[in-house]
């Protein structure tokens, strides 16, 4: 018995064969264009969907939308040259992408930002958990007193659920925990959607103001919309892996991260305006019920969001300490080694940090930008390197494999991916020293 796609028939392989395998080369995909691009929306819908009410106020909300409109375009094309320039390079590796592109400063300087970015991500979600999950269980079991133990909860939960999820080698082993995390988001918004009403009059909201930071939001936006360290998984886990079904993964999943993410946004900043603070659940009450049934959605979502965060963080360290190189993949010990003690290392900053915000703008401006932007642009010129480029090619034309073409309008969107990322890193990092 064989699987065929576009590389040729290969035989069926042993499950955890499969998940090896499909963690590292192309041609092994199993996954629909509908579930990988679910997955992809449960890594970029993260949350940072609950700071985007905020980014609406600090950049106007007129403003705000354009912009996020524009960071989301940006998104499709990084997502979509990423995978293009692997298919030129048979490269089908991130950080393998930035050493190709920028030497060996390129590959260290992606590790280390995709660690940051990941690794802020986890945390994120697991103060998310801490600040929902326990309350709830306080409010509603006061019997209970343990289950309102910030700490205790946070720890049970990670360990039991959201551990056992990471152990997996490949990404599309979430696919189904993927589509579940997915649907809780519109129930977090439909909560938020019942309620906001009752709490709008007391806040003004305006429309056209331009806000008193655009370039921040910016920053908020990225850290939101940023997917491009789960594109490679993701694409070696679909099962028909040719570019123009990865254009249409590319495109739904963007929408659809769009769509979720703007929509609550809006009804956030329409209903606390400009009182809208930088988590949007902190502007209700805590006994709120229907809110409530929000926070707890929001809660599980985070619990199952985890895994999309942290894969990208171990393979960073994988790479680094040499565990995983382009030609072998860390062996069960080492691969179990590195996962738990990541794990428990941001578990352990995770229930001690109470403040999102800080997380927001740095990991958000400045590691989320590079990883967003700089990098996929950047890679794209260097292995196209488009014609009206006056300088020596970075790459000998004679070590591409495949005859992968460019296009007039991907030689401008990564001129204007590099240069978009290198404006908000620059501006972020500047905000951050003062």
């Amino acid at each position: 018995m064989t699987s065929r796609t576009e590389y040729g028939t290969i035989p069926v392989e042993p499950v955890e064969d499969l998940d090896l395998l499909q963690s590292s080369r192309p041609g092994y995909g199993t996954r629909s264009v509908f579930e990988v691009s679910l997955n992809i929306v449960n890594a970029t819908v993260g949350s940072g969907i609950i700071g985007l009410p905020f980014a609406l106020l600090i950049a106007g909300f007129s403003t705000g939308i354009a912009i996020s409109v524009f960071v989301s375009i940006l998104t499709f094309f990084a997502v979509y040259t990423l995978i293009l320039t692997g298919q030129k390079t048979q490269i089908f590796n991130f950080s393998t992408i930035a050493e190709v592109a920028m030497g060996r400063f390129g590959f260290h300087m992606l590790n280390l930002m995709l660690f940051i970015q990941s690794a802020g991500s986890v945390i994120s979600y697991f103060i998310l958990v801490a600040d929902t999950i326990p309350i709830l269980l306080g409010l509603y079991f006061p019997q209970f007193p343990a289950l309102a133990d910030r700490q205790l909860v946070t720890i049970l939960v990670a360990v039991l659920v959201i551990f056992p999820l990471n152990l997996f080698r490949s990404i599309g082993a979430l696919a189904r925990w993927s589509a579940f995390s997915v649907l809780l988001l519109p129930v977090m918004i439909i909560t938020v959607l019942i309620r906001a009403p009752a709490y709008s009059k007391e806040h003004e909201a305006p429309i056209m103001e331009v806000g008193r930071d655009p370039i921040a939001a910016m920053g908020i936006m990225s850290f939101a919309f940023v997917c491009s360290q789960v594109a490679h998984s993701n694409y070696l886990s679909q099962k028909n892996q040719s570019m123009d079904s990865w254009k249409i993964t590319s495109f739904l999943s963007t929408l659809m991260s769009w769509a979720i993410s703007m929509s609550f946004a809006a009804i956030g900043y329409l209903s606390f305006g400009k009182d809208v603070s930088s988590s949007l659940f902190s502007n209700f009450p805590v006994d709120d019920n229907v809110i409530n049934v929000g926070r707890f959605a929001l809660g599980l979502s985070m619990v199952l969001t985890v895994p999309m965060a942290f894969y990208p963080a171990r393979e960073a360290v994988q790479k680094t300490i040499g565990f995983e190189t382009a030609d072998r993949q860390p062996t069960a010990l080492q691969h179990y080694s590195v996962t738990v003690v990541l794990f428990a290392i941001f578990l352990i900053f995770g229930v001690q940090i109470r403040s999102l915000g800080k997380v927001y703008s740095v990991v958000g401006g400045i590691a989320s930008s590079f990883l967003a932007y700089i990098i996929p642009g950047f890679a794209y010129v260097a292995v196209f390197h488009p014609n009206w480029l006056n300088r020596p090619a970075l790459i000998d034309p004679a070590c591409l494999k495949v005859q992968a073409k460019s296009t007039w309008w991907l030689d401008i969107a990564s001129v204007v991916l590099v240069v978009f990322g290198i404006i908000v890193m620059s501006f972020t990092a500047l905000g951050a020293l003062h």
